[in-house]
Formats: structure tokens, C-alpha cells, sequence
């Protein structure tokens, strides 16, 4: 791999003997789930019958491993995880033993132990940055305004500390995810921008493989009432328009409408927040997915950045968010295989296809 550069280290320290041994190294990052590693090392018994790496505490069940890599000019910190399977096996032939390490990142932690707790007199914010300090977690966290008063609506969790910060995070619109070594709860951020992706573009191509899907059957006009259980008043709020960046000229009119049932909140700010959520994630009528080449592309993919897209027309050519990325190293080479969202057609004239 003397094109990519790549570097795993076990609290703190490089593990040494790496290059000779890796045969494959995934690292997946998502923006809603997990991310998570997949080390696959060659076993190889030594005169004296044991076999190194396997008995090896460097890689034992909980440490925490950091991955840094990407092409020799682009190379970023991708994920600090912890150790939570190891899977090695033997086959006929010594060249054919393998040891495989897997592991997730911080929020394994958060996702060991069903909580049954109350949360009185605090916004979403206050409990996220309670739960993320409990953790020794660096965060990044954004306010929220609703004060959930234990008189009427105390905040009662009964499932594991990330799940209910992804439940609150759901009804504010935010994105709950770890980048690195920090744990972001916010809106999605939906700025910065990475190196063109092209395809089909003549020599510039550094895209193996893409494919669009349009669909026209998301809901965007969204609409929800509820009685205020304290008055008796019947509340009503829908999702609006242009609460998010449109990432091109042409946002989708009425592909479909969704009433929003079964869901119980505080009051009408409330309201308004979760049918928001909806809204947003409804505009979202646009997904694609593809590879490429590692050497080709000078950039790091992850989710969460803006990436521009070019060579595939003028309708669909524009900026796309990165939602997954497989970063995958193998003797052969490093590819990136990926997965985009756009919530609009066309570009708007301010894309930097260079």
C-alpha cells in the first residue's frame, strides 16, 4: 500500500508488525449508527507453537484502538473504538489461519446497561451533557429551549443512555454521532466541503462506480394536532420550508403528505420540533451510493461532510451529503465505498466542481 498511508494504535501506542500481517482493514462510520472496525490478521505459528497476536493483550477485549488513514495526501483520524469481539480460525493449511478483530466506537459504552431514571426540570441539552460527561466524553452539544417541568412532562428514560439521547435527539431534528474523539449533539451540520467526486468526467474520473434513485414517494408536507392536556385546547403545527440548506435548486413540491400519529409531546414547541424533524428528513427524496478508488480521490469521505458530485447530468450533478462510508485497506489498495442524500435537483451555481 506504499500509495496510502494508514496507522492503528492500541491505547495510544502503534501496533507494530502490522504492514506484514493485515490483510484487511473496514472501517465503517454512518451518521445514525455505530461506527465500527474490522481487522483481519494473518496468524502465523511460530517454532514454539504459539501463535503471535492471539495471545497478544495489546489486542484483548475492551482496549481501545484508534485508525487513522487515507491517501498519502488526505490522511485523517477515522475512528477510536474499543475491542468487543475477537474471531480467530484455524484452516488445514497455516497460510489460511486468521485472526479477525472487530470493535465499535465510544458509544458501545453508552449502550451496555437498560437505565430506569427520571429526568426532572431539565431541557435535551442538559441531559445529553450530563450522560456525555458521565462518560469522560468530550461532546459538542447545542441548546434546546424546552424546560420539561416534573409537574407535567419529566423526561422518563427506560433503555440504554445512547438510545435516549437518539430519542431526544430525534424530536429536536439533531443528529446524535460521534466524529473522532468527540460526541456531537446538534443539528445536522450540513456545511465544509470535500474534493469533487466525478464520474464519468474524462480524466478526472476518480469514481469506479455510481448509481442515483429518485423517489417520489416521501412524505414533505407534514401535519400533526394534539389536545393540550392541561387546557383542553387542540394544537396543530406542520413542517415548513427552508428550515434546512437546500443542497440544490430544485426542492421537491408535494411528492406526499403525513399525518403524524401515536406520538405524545409537551406542548406545542414540541410539536413544532418533532414535525420539523420529520419535514427535514422527508426532503430527503434523493440517495446514491458508489466506490472509489482510493489513489484517485485526494480526500477522506465521512459522514455528515458535503461532498460535490459531477459528470452525471445536469439535473443531478450539485452537492450531496455523505450519510456512510466503508473506508476498506487490503494489499491491494485502499477504496472508499459510500453513500449519499440530496434534498433538492440541479445545482444552485455556487458549487466548486473544480
Amino acid at each position: 500500500m506504499q500509495h496510502e498511508q494508514l496507522r492503528v494504535e492500541v491505547d495510544g501506542a502503534e501496533l507494530t508488525g502490522l504492514p506484514a500481517d493485515l490483510l484487511e482493514l473496514e472501517v465503517e462510520l454512518d451518521d445514525q449508527l455505530a461506527g465500527m472496525f474490522r481487522l483481519t490478521l494473518a496468524l502465523c505459528m511460530q517454532p514454539d507453537g504459539s501463535w503471535p497476536y492471539l495471545d497478544d493483550q495489546r489486542l484483548a477485549l475492551w482496549q481501545e484502538v484508534g485508525i487513522t488513514g487515507g491517501p498519502q495526501d488526505g490522511v485523517q483520524h477515522l475512528i477510536t473504538g474499543y475491542v468487543t469481539h475477537l474471531r480467530p480460525g484455524f484452516g488445514s493449511d497455516l497460510d489460511r489461519c486468521r485472526l479477525e478483530v472487530w470493535g465499535l466506537d465510544a458509544t458501545v459504552l453508552m449502550d451496555r446497561t437498560d437505565q430506569l431514571r427520571a429526568w426532572p426540570n431539565k431541557t435535551d441539552s442538559d441531559i445529553a451533557t450530563e450522560v456525555l460527561d458521565s462518560y469522560g466524553l468530550a461532546s459538542d452539544v447545542t441548546s434546546t429551549d424546552i424546560v420539561h417541568d416534573e409537574k407535567t412532562s419529566t423526561v422518563i428514560q427506560r433503555e440504554t443512555d445512547i438510545q435516549l439521547l437518539r430519542r431526544l435527539a430525534f424530536r429536536n431534528g439533531f443528529s446524535c454521532y460521534v466524529d473522532g474523539d468527540t460526541v456531537h449533539f446538534g443539528p445536522p451540520p450540513l456545511d465544509g466541503k470535500l474534493p469533487a467526486l466525478a464520474v464519468q468526467f474524462g480524466p478526472q474520473t476518480n469514481v469506479e462506480r455510481f448509481k442515483l434513485e429518485v423517489n417520489g414517494l416521501k412524505p414533505v408536507d407534514v401535519t400533526m394536532t394534539q389536545t393540550d392536556r392541561l387546557t383542553g385546547d387542540v394544537l396543530g403545527t406542520q413542517g415548513r420550508a427552508e428550515q434546512q440548506r437546500a443542497l440544490g435548486k430544485m426542492t421537491p413540491e408535494d411528492l406526499g403528505r403525513v399525518q403524524v400519529g401515536q406520538a405524545v409531546t409537551t406542548g406545542e414547541q414540541e410539536m413544532a420540533a418533532l414535525c420539523q424533524s420529520l419535514y427535514d428528513e422527508g426532503q430527503w427524496f434523493v440517495t446514491g451510493e458508489g466506490e472509489v478508488l482510493g489513489n484517485a480521490y485526494p480526500g477522506v469521505l465521512v459522514p455528515h461532510a458535503l461532498v460535490p458530485i459531477k459528470g452525471i447530468g445536469a439535473t443531478h450533478s450539485g452537492l450531496y451529503e455523505v450519510t456512510h462510508v466503508t473506508h476498506v485497506f487490503t494489499s491491494a489498495g485502499y477504496r472508499q465505498r459510500f453513500r449519499v442524500r440530496r434534498n433538492a435537483t440541479e445545482p444552485t451555481g455556487e458549487e466548486d466542481f473544480g
